[in-house]
């Protein structure tokens, strides 16, 4: 072979190689330029996407605000409406029979025990719905009262529960003093902090407690804390009982202690839908309904979890 036949072959592979080159070069600046471009499409979809969540945070706290303002209002004149019907129910009431049904409704509670609790649907529950008639007041009641109320709940409620502002504003109309009237501010106060089931059987086991002529209770939120942590322990190891099996969490004494306060008492239920039927259920147990009735409570919780409920107190 000779080096003329050697050497044609290099030159036609030098060439080659020299053409590639730009074309590589070339390919490289392609490439460049698609990344940069897909860099900056994608900091454009975050942006966007940043900017989306900006604005539906903000129309949130704007909703917040707009459904504050609409409970206030609706509040307002609801408390009116209810505070109206109630004051005319007791000037029509005579207060001797008042003060003789809630001291029948109160022997009938200090006397009932589980052999005899049929007293309480038989006896107990006679009494207090003459009581109920004779001071207290129906959200039904206040709509056929106020015709301008119907109309703000039918146009204020769709899509808001204002069912429990309506029991807050008869809560308030049924408060005869003002410290137990500051008592049912407070504990609207607390709305957002609990579910609809907890504040629904504390409203319930106040608006009890004050047609039977006792204090209502205030919200202790140490203690909704505990309550809900109880009835969950209750669920996750699988007992039903005020004594736990959980170190450290022996009684409710220990447990309330646990969360920086202190209870001087406690029911605990299972199995019902919500926060009204479990009052109910709470009202028809003797042991369940002089806790929930007793004279020394000044503070209250509820605690859900699932279906199981925890009720506490506090002086």
């Amino acid at each position: 072979m000779s080096i003329g036949t050697i050497t044609r072959p290099l030159i036609a592979i030098v060439l080659l190689i020299g053409l590639a080159l730009p074309a590589l070069g070339q390919d490289q600046h392609e490439v460049t330029l698609i990344a940069k471009l897909a860099f900056e499409q994608i900091a454009q979809r975050e942006a966007e996407a940043a900017a989306k969540l900006e604005a539906e945070h903000q129309a949130r706290l704007e909703e917040q605000s707009r459904l504050k303002q609409v409970y206030q209002t609706y509040l307002g004149s609801s408390r009116r409406t209810a505070q109206t019907l109630i004051a005319d129910k007791r000037r029509k009431a005579s207060q001797e029979q008042v003060d003789a049904l809630r001291r029948q409704a109160r022997i009938i509670i200090d006397e009932v025990q589980d052999a005899t609790k049929q007293r309480i649907p038989k006896e107990l529950d006679p009494v207090f719905e003459k009581l109920e008639k004779m001071i207290a007041v129906t959200p039904e009641e206040m709509f056929d009262a106020n015709p301008q109320l119907t109309k703000m709940h039918k146009e204020l409620g769709r899509g808001n529960d204002l069912g429990w502002v309506d029991q807050a504003a008869i809560l308030y109309a049924l408060a005869p003093t003002k410290e137990e009237a500051e008592v049912v501010a407070s504990n609207v106060k607390f709305r957002e902090q609990v579910s609809d089931d907890e504040a629904q059987a504390i409203d319930e086991a106040n608006r009890r407690r004050m047609i039977l002529g006792l204090n209502p209770l205030a919200i202790d939120m140490k203690l909704v804390e505990c309550s809900r942590d109880h009835s969950s322990d209750m669920i996750k190891h699988g007992f039903f009982a005020h004594d736990s099996p959980v170190p450290g969490k022996a009684t409710p004494w220990d447990r309330a202690k646990n969360f920086g306060t202190n209870a001087s008492g406690e029911n605990i239920a299972a199995g019902y839908k919500d926060g009204m039927v479990v009052t109910i259920g709470w009202w028809r147990s003797p042991g369940h309904l002089k806790n929930m009735m007793g004279k020394g409570h000044n503070r209250i919780a509820v605690g859900q979890e699932q279906k199981h409920y925890t009720q506490m107190f506090g002086r």
